[in-house]
């Protein structure tokens, strides 16, 4: 049997140093966060006696407040190889700087492309090299990611040798989650470059979103339209209302689990790379012991605050009680 993400274990021995009580404390529900100032950018130094939780209206203890410094990052990145060759460019260049700026020894990051299945590009790895090269190739043949999409959704873009379409972003998104980033601990993102437009996977919107939310993982899309697909926007048929659902799909995803949703230009890139590294420097990984009774399965409503004035919390708005 192949192995997909086979170095999830590598980053575990270092935040076992550092922070024992993540992980020994099976009962925490871990809750990560942005914290920013009214003009948007990242507020530092924030207590944990400032912060406040929420879970379904009741007050929780805030145990423990992990910042930055404290945590191994994992980050997932998800490509849909559609997008126009000089814009795909463009953004492997920005993101593998980006790479180079934000991953540390202790960090690991992955690489997925979305082509009529998911393809793991490269594994989770801190080696840039690695990366590097996984980049280089996306579009060309690589292992598939866990299962493979097998058109239990039928679409008009469904056809022979791609029973889910072009873009099973959510599978992607989903199986992602699922195997490359819940399995770890410690601050998760996952980046994801696509039009957002899903052309059926067997494991749809709401399906993805959960998987991110029990992996605790941000997501930050960065929605780019090809030139053709922006000019069917005025375009009065049906193809333009599937087009238009691209747009508020990616901002409930993003929305949901804490990230951000981006709309990516040629121009706009080393902008948007720049706020997503200024958000995972400045990340807090909240944690606590639920008042409530753990043997009540199913979601859990969750709401982060902090005291003091004039800053705004981001953080995923539910997580599921196993």
């Amino acid at each position: 049997m192949r192995r997909y993400f086979s170095v999830l274990w590598l980053a575990i021995p270092t935040l076992a140093q550092s922070s024992p009580e993540f992980r020994l404390d099976v009962n925490l529900v871990r809750v990560p966060c942005i914290v920013t100032k009214a003009n948007g950018t990242p507020a530092q130094g924030i207590r944990r006696e400032e912060f406040v939780v929420l879970e379904d209206g009741v007050f929780q203890d805030v145990k423990y407040a992990w910042q930055e410094s404290d945590l191994p990052l994992t980050v997932v990145l998800i490509t849909e190889t559609c997008a126009q060759h000089e814009f795909m460019k463009k953004y492997t260049e920005i993101m593998l700087q980006f790479l180079e700026r934000v991953l540390s020894p202790n960090d690991r990051a992955a690489i997925v492309s979305v082509a009529g299945q998911a393809w793991l590009v490269a594994d989770l790895t801190n080696s840039l090299e690695v990366l590097r090269s996984g980049a280089e190739d996306i579009g060309r043949k690589a292992p598939l990611l866990g299962q493979p999409c097998s058109g239990l959704h039928p679409t008009l873009w469904s056809g022979p040798g791609f029973p889910c379409g072009v873009a099973p972003i959510w599978n992607a998104v989903f199986t992602s989650a699922r195997l490359g980033l819940q399995p770890q601990t410690g601050r998760k993102a996952m980046l994801l470059l696509t039009d957002g437009l899903d052309t059926g996977s067997d494991h749809g919107l709401d399906d993805a979103i959960s998987a991110c939310q029990s992996a605790n993982a941000m997501v930050y899309s960065i929605r780019y339209l090809s030139p053709r697909l922006a000019r069917t926007v005025s375009q009065p048929d049906a193809i333009v209302r599937w087009v238009g659902r691209g747009k508020p799909d990616l901002e409930r995803l993003s929305r949901d689990t804490g990230g951000v949703a981006f709309e990516g230009r040629s121009d706009n890139l080393d902008e948007v790379f720049a706020r997503i590294e200024a958000d995972l420097r400045n990340q807090y990984v909240l944690a606590y012991t639920p008042t409530a009774a753990r043997g009540r399965h199913g979601y859990r409503k969750i709401r982060v605050a902090v005291t003091r004035p004039g800053l705004t919390v981001r953080a995923q708005d539910r997580y599921y009680m196993q």
